[in-house]
């Protein structure tokens, strides 16, 4: 852990060569534009002071060398380095022809600290050309500065685009000239995306252009289709903060008003039914995950792309179409992670391994649900790798039949760790366990406890709440995630 944190820190001065206030938030607006695929907000000096620094330049555990050590001393001190953390550092990923280029956005208070230190944790020659305004790196042109905001760029090839240039290449000097020149973006809509995903006091916030990724996915082919109308604009924004004894993730989607009317259409007055769960016994669970899924709005999405027609065709010779399977499903669903059996018969056996175990139901709407479940028992390979119970009500598959004995006696099972969260269209639990082992292998005295997650739909968009909880909480999650307690 101590490793993939000081591997965070490092490529993130990597990138920089090799290539707050509010007020800030506003002005990389000026250079964000409809290319722009997304945005990280780091907030340098509230996560400064977070890091343990006096027991990590003391660590004694051999896991970092005399060199790493000098270089994390540079990086855990950003204000001595020549940037100004009262100002956020921003990440910024933009589509160039056929290919990408990060960019990361800070504010220097001293160029010459800057230079100095940055060459130290760089191993590179960092050097700012005073009269051009540039930065290069080992002669290499990688960056700019305008007043006291400082760019740094790198361009990285799209393996899916054909583009010829080599990743890494020396940025040309027009990039920056055009970069500074840059018209801030017109469009309102995700003006106030951004400004919301990245206006908050988390360690770090990001917003992604939904839109512009699945177009550069699809390389352009979604802008042919109908359903493009409804992913116009879209766009997520999330962010994560370290707490004490505890880390949080948030997410929220920004839909178009197209979709948001097509959300509130299929989810309104929805929400988890946690009987599905009744006689699950989710106390066996290493995790799980009970819900609520529109296949009604699935169904739709899946028309206005195009594919329904394709579905159709391949289930016509099962005697079945999307429509039965969308009457037959009443949109609950329940999925869970069971602990697992040593199948192995001797302790020294080297294959020896344990068997995943899983359940997964689905609420179902009695008789209209017979087409889907002879489709479901007429396929052998299905039957092959889970066995399945239904009644009227649910339908549910399982890969070991003995946790079905509960829904097949008809009994209920306890579920202790199940909160029943109301005015939520989800909720997921997940223990510690696998995680823990993991913790346990770094020699970790911190453990989590669990992790859960709610999720709505509230005017058309989704959002997501996620709790990281550890069992100590004197101290910020970092301080025991580095395995300093």
């Amino acid at each position: 852990m101590k490793k993939i944190i000081y591997s965070f820190l490092l490529c993130s001065a990597a990138l920089l060569v090799s290539c707050g206030k509010d007020d800030s938030d506003e002005a990389i607006l000026n250079y964000t534009t409809d290319q722009t695929l997304g945005i990280v907000k780091i907030n340098l000096e509230q996560l400064d002071g977070k890091l343990p620094k006096k027991e990590m330049m003391n660590d004694q555990s051999g896991n970092f060398s005399k060199e790493e050590k000098e270089k994390m001393a540079l990086l855990m001190n950003a204000k001595d380095n020549g940037i100004d953390i009262a100002k956020p550092v921003y990440l910024v990923a933009d589509q160039e022809n056929n290919g990408f280029v990060f960019s990361m956005f800070c504010w220097l208070d001293n160029s010459s600290k800057f230079e100095s230190n940055f060459s130290k944790i760089t191993g590179s020659k960092i050097r700012i050309d005073k009269t051009k305004n540039l930065v290069y790196a080992n002669n290499q042109l990688v960056g700019s500065v305008k007043d006291e905001m400082l760019v740094m760029s790198r361009f990285m090839s799209n393996p899916y685009g054909g583009s010829v240039r080599p990743a890494g290449d020396a940025m040309p000097e027009k990039f920056f000239t055009d970069l500074w020149n840059r018209k801030s973006l017109a469009n309102e809509g995700k003006v106030e995306q951004i400004t919301k995903s990245l206006g908050n006091k988390s360690d770090a916030s990001m917003w992604l252009n939904l839109h512009g990724i699945i177009s550069v996915a699809s390389r352009g082919y979604i802008e042919s289709l109908a359903i493009n109308k409804l992913l116009i604009d879209a766009g997520i924004g999330f962010d994560m903060n370290f707490g004490e004894g505890d880390i949080t993730f948030n997410s929220n989607t920004f839909f178009n008003k197209d979709l948001q009317k097509e959300i509130t259409k299929y989810y309104n007055g929805k929400s988890a039914d946690y009987s599905i769960v009744k006689s699950i016994d989710l106390d066996k669970a290493k995790s799980y995950a009970v819900g609520y899924m529109s296949f009604e709005f699935m169904q739709s999405m899946m028309k206005q792309a195009g594919f329904e027609a394709i579905a159709n065709n391949y289930l016509a010779e099962r005697n079945i179409t999307m429509a039965d399977i969308t009457a037959g499903l009443n949109g609950s669903y329940a999925y869970a992670s069971l602990m697992e059996d040593n199948t192995a018969t001797d302790e020294m056996d080297p294959y020896a391994y344990k068997m995943p175990k899983t359940i997964f139901a689905l609420g179902i709407n009695g008789s209209k649900a017979d087409k889907l479940i002879n489709l479901i028992n007429s396929e052998p390979m299905l039957n092959t790798y889970a066995k399945m119970y239904h009644d009227k009500n649910v339908m549910v598959f399982g890969t070991d039949e003995n946790d079905l004995a509960l829904l097949k006696a008809g009994k209920s099972a306890a579920n202790t760790t199940l909160k029943k969260k109301s005015d939520v269209v989800g909720y997921s639990w997940a223990g510690g366990d696998d995680v823990n082992v993991a913790l346990n292998s770094q020699n970790r005295k911190v453990k989590v406890v669990n992790m859960e997650s709610t999720y709505k739909v509230k005017d058309g968009n989704f959002t997501s709440e996620t709790t990281v909880k550890l069992d100590k909480k004197d101290k910020n999650a970092i301080h025991y995630l580095l395995g300093y307690e």
